[in-house]
């Protein structure tokens, strides 16, 4: 009785976007999503598009801003805490996973002028293009300006902010250091 309800919960908060946002939030077949699961467009044109056969986790969210299009392939998996942050354009292909945490982010804060708050400033946009059967594990983050070839993996916790190449793989490289320490524990 629990996934029946599920389902149906899931499916009416598809119809009631639908309704709200009209042509500019447009699914396909089969998306599934978990709890606290959002999907938010401004009135400005922005647009969402899903493609068939995708799974959100829970926590996940979907944001479209500025005049953005969000487009996603078909049969992607969202584990927990993903989010897709746009103000031009994301695009995802088909077939790809994404571990829990995973971000994108098509934008910067501008903070040039220095007699004006930050927030006050703008943003700065570009795009973002993931090709088909990627794997981008947990807490990757993936910034503007950054197309991500074909049948790619990026290893855990990768700050992406440059083009990744078909067939690659990504691994985060950085240094730990371990010191010694004198807390004695008393």
């Amino acid at each position: 009785m629990g996934i029946y309800f599920r389902a149906i919960i899931c499916q009416l908060k598809l119809l009631q976007w639908k309704s709200l946002y009209r042509n500019r939030f447009v699914c396909g077949k089969k998306i599934d999503f978990g709890k606290s699961f959002s999907v938010h467009l401004d009135a400005s044109g922005s647009v969402i598009q899903l493609g068939d056969d995708i799974v959100f986790r829970d926590f996940c969210q979907v944001r479209s801003g500025n005049g953005g299009k969000v487009t996603l392939g078909k049969r992607n998996f969202f584990n927990n805490h993903c989010s897709i942050n746009c103000l031009h354009e994301i695009i995802i292909g088909d077939d790809c996973q994404f571990g829990e945490g995973v971000k994108f982010y098509d934008h910067n804060h501008e903070y040039r002028d220095k007699d004006s708050k930050i927030s006050e400033q703008g943003y700065t946009t570009g795009s973002i293009r993931i090709g088909n059967n990627c794997w981008l594990g947990t807490n990757v983050v993936v910034l503007r300006n950054v197309e991500i070839g074909d049948n790619v993996i990026i290893g855990a916790g990768c700050v992406i902010h440059q083009s990744v190449p078909s067939g690659s793989i990504i691994i985060n490289q950085q240094n730990l250091i371990t010191k010694q320490s004198h807390f004695n524990g008393k």
